[in-house]
């Protein structure tokens, strides 16, 4: 047998043996390498908002276009499919202006899970189609909408330690949850 053939079986078996983990890779394009369809939604949905920086995100596998910017003082995070359609849009939360009920019930997780934890970032994520985006920016219409959280968060637990991305629904519950594998940088640090 080739070892190349080796190779591939072996990547292959890791990714599947590790379904749960997330590498991305995130790097800045200009404005007019987002597709239209995109550029069009914001604009809609977001009026009179200022500066946008856009992303390419390579995320296990799955390609996506990301816009990030400040709108009514919050930090927003928009991504898109390939063709430009609104897949979600994310809002980074402090600790101290979630519910407490939310609090309460992230930390009886965290507390169960892990020894030790630490938060790294808290998106409050909206997804649903295009239209019901649109509506909960335009007019705070939630109909059509789900709610969710997405943490980050270092974990000390049974697992190890690791770098985890969670998945929570808007009572603070666990969906899911995935380590995050950080890829090496490409430049050299001296």
């Amino acid at each position: 047998m080739d070892w190349r053939i080796i190779c591939i079986f072996l990547v292959g078996f890791s990714i599947v043996a590790h379904g749960q983990e997330k590498i991305e890779r995130e790097y800045r394009v200009k404005e007019r390498e987002a597709p239209g369809e995109a550029r069009e939604w914001l604009n809609d949905a977001f009026e009179g908002r200022k500066k946008v920086k856009w992303f390419r995100e390579e995320t296990s596998g799955k390609s996506s276009y990301e816009a990030k910017f400040n709108w009514e003082e919050a930090d927003y995070s928009v991504e898109f499919d390939l063709s430009g359609t609104v897949e979600d849009i994310e809002i980074i939360k402090n600790w101290e202006n979630l519910s407490s009920n939310l609090r309460q019930n992230l930390e009886a997780y965290f507390d169960k899970h892990y020894r030790k934890w630490r938060l790294e970032k808290i998106q409050l994520q909206y997804s649903g189609s295009p239209d019901d985006l649109e509506d909960l920016i335009d007019e705070d219409e939630m109909e059509g909408i789900l709610t969710r959280y997405e943490i980050e968060y270092y974990g000390d637990g049974e697992e190890g330690k690791n770098l985890w991305e969670g998945t929570f629904d808007k009572d603070g519950h666990v969906i899911d949850k995935r380590v995050i594998i950080i890829p090496p940088a490409d430049n050299l640090f001296f």
